[in-house]
């Protein structure tokens, strides 16, 4: 069996995740939330973690934490283990809690901790009765006024970290605002607290669960730009032939030049022509392709088209995706530039 990374770095930033055993509930009620709290709130004064981000979700959690000690894998087991047994023995059973080993990807601080936190506190917005579920692509039909209402009140769920980063709860004291608050340009706190919300409010209302930076995931544990991913992988340490991951970061996503060759054979045109033509979904696609599989960010791809301002990229790329769910057209060709790149 192929072996994990070795995640533990000093400085790291983390989105850990954990899920119950066979998808079962592992915070059935207000106690069990509160002790997997309690325990949370050891890990700063007990490991020197920071913790930017949570959320409780019945059968799973998401954390965001920083390391400033390269000790991530043993205050993970510290909380996993000492969660179970509790739990073990507050429901009077036996065996595994969790389906297993935690998942942790590490990611840069400056380019994606704003990413990340975002994502684990739309978590209760991306429920399927909101619209909107993990593992399935979002819908294209504009929301009614009253899902748009229900999905920003899903954002006040209790069991995140979201109310205090929008002052609705008070700060408990082991979670960390100020790095994520660093993203936004206000000079008090009520104005950090109200450009969050105003930011979470409206992705929550247009249905934008922040999911795409999953495709962007370089070596199974890594999210960043090209050059965190190849800086970082240095770090690790393994036998590449027991870790899939450290396989995987040898081999990373195309430069542009190749990507544009490909969707250029595929739509069976010149490049200078498709970089210039509207409609036919080239240009997005290499643009899609490029920022989930090369790591380039919206203002270099926006460069690489001849000044396009990033904005524009991102907006393109959105439309892109919509347009990739239902046009069966588009979602061969794609099919056969990824064969071609091999991605």
């Amino acid at each position: 069996m192929a072996r994990p990374l070795r995640l533990d770095i000093e400085g790291g930033w983390y989105h850990v995740i954990n899920r119950g055993l066979e998808k079962r509930q592992i915070f059935s009620n207000e106690r069990t939330n509160l002790h997997f709290l309690e325990l949370l709130s050891v890990l700063p004064k007990r490991f020197g973690l920071k913790i930017h981000g949570y959320v409780l979700m019945g059968n799973h959690y998401h954390l965001q934490v920083e390391t400033p000690k390269a000790n991530l894998s043993q205050a993970m087991q510290w909380l996993n283990v000492s969660y179970s047994t509790w739990f073990n023995r507050l429901q009077r059973r036996v065996g595994p809690l969790f389906q297993g080993r935690f998942k942790a990807v590490l990611h840069d601080q400056d380019g994606s901790a704003l990413t990340i936190n975002r994502y684990i506190h739309l978590n209760p917005v991306r429920v399927r009765g909101l619209g909107g579920h993990e593992g399935r692509a979002e819908s294209a039909k504009a929301p009614s006024p009253e899902v748009i209402k229900a999905r920003v009140e899903a954002l006040n769920y209790r069991w995140s970290s979201y109310n205090v980063y929008v002052g609705k709860t008070k700060n408990p004291g082991w979670l960390t605002t100020d790095s994520i608050y660093a993203f936004f340009d206000n000079h008090t706190l009520r104005g950090l607290r109200s450009a969050y919300q105003r930011q979470l409010q409206e992705m929550a209302a247009l249905g934008d669960w922040e999911i795409g930076w999953r495709d962007r995931v370089s070596a199974s544990v890594l999210f960043g730009s090209e050059a965190f991913v190849r800086q970082t992988i240095k770090l690790f340490k393994g036998n590449r032939h027991e870790q899939v991951g450290l396989r995987q970061s040898e081999r990373l996503g195309p430069d542009w030049q190749t990507i544009c060759a490909a969707v250029s054979g595929v739509w069976k045109r010149d490049w200078e022509e498709l970089v210039t033509s509207r409609g036919d979904g080239a240009l997005p696609a290499a643009w899609y392709l490029a920022r989930n599989f090369a790591g380039m960010r919206l203002a270099e791809l926006g460069h690489a088209a001849g000044g396009v301002a990033y904005p524009a990229v991102s907006t393109s790329i959105k439309r892109f995706e919509k347009r990739l769910l239902v046009d069966r057209d588009l979602q061969i060709k794609l099919k056969a530039v990824r064969k071609m790149l091999k991605i």
